[in-house]
């Protein structure tokens, strides 16, 4: 049975301030309408000027926040599904989820890492959708979404392959200062069923598209060592304590 450990999701608080903000922005520019006109202020220009450009800049504000909600939305959907494939995964193992670290000036948030019999592994997750393109040498990858109608967009993320590396460096550092050895994998998980994958990668770099597709590789994954039970927990313990949860 999974043991699984939860550290703090501060993108849960995030998302729920950005609904409430891009609530108020919403609904601003109706009552300052309302407002002007049962006030007739419109018969003042210097007054009408003002609210003309509260407004205005309400709705800015509202298309502002309702971006940074869709995309923070996003990426809490896509731990879900990561949550969701993990949760079956067979055996006895040891989940962190939302697990902040840290080591000297080197610091992230692994979406999840499993300590098994089989080894170490750093899950990350990304739920964008559309074709992605990139390669492990990039710096940026490029997410594009063609439409019906014959347009379509383009936007860069940075590579994740880069940043699965940062962490495996944070953890391995942790776990090398506290005298544990032990090799860590990490795999890439594009959670929305509408991704379309362009990329060129290295034989190690391990990337999934489909929750059957995840869950087929830790289950067949061995990291070259067979970690007992109590190795398992030493490491679990030393993670905690890092990490404050």
């Amino acid at each position: 049975m999974n043991k699984v450990i939860r550290g703090k999701n501060v993108n849960n608080k995030r998302a729920l301030a950005l609904f409430v903000a891009q609530v108020i922005t919403g609904v601003m520019p109706v009552l300052l309408l309302v407002f002007f006109v049962s006030f007739r202020l419109y018969t003042h220009k210097e007054i009408a000027i003002v609210f003309i450009l509260l407004i205005f800049f309400c709705n800015v504000a509202y298309m502002v926040l309702a971006r940074r909600y869709n995309v923070l939305y996003s990426g809490l959907k896509g731990e879900k599904r990561l949550y969701r494939a993990v949760k079956r995964l067979s055996g006895n193992n040891i989940v962190f989820r939302n697990l902040p670290v840290r080591y000297k000036r080197g610091r992230s948030e692994l979406d999840l890492l499993i300590v098994s019999h089989s080894g170490i592994v750093i899950v990350e997750v990304k739920n964008h959708s559309g074709t992605i393109i990139g390669g492990w040498k990039s710096d940026k990858w490029v997410q594009r979404k063609y439409y019906r109608d014959g347009k379509n967009t383009q936007q860069e993320m940075d590579n994740p392959i880069k940043q699965m590396r940062r962490q495996r460096d944070i953890v391995k550092s942790i776990l090398n200062a506290a005298g544990e050895n032990v090799w860590i994998d990490t795999v890439l998980y594009f959670s929305s069923p509408n991704a379309k994958l362009r990329l060129n990668l290295r034989e190690n770099d391990y990337v999934c598209s489909s929750e059957s597709e995840l869950l087929g590789f830790l289950e067949d994954y061995h990291g070259g060592e067979t970690l007992s039970m109590s190795r398992m927990q030493k490491i679990a313990d030393i993670m905690k304590s890092a990490s404050g949860i």
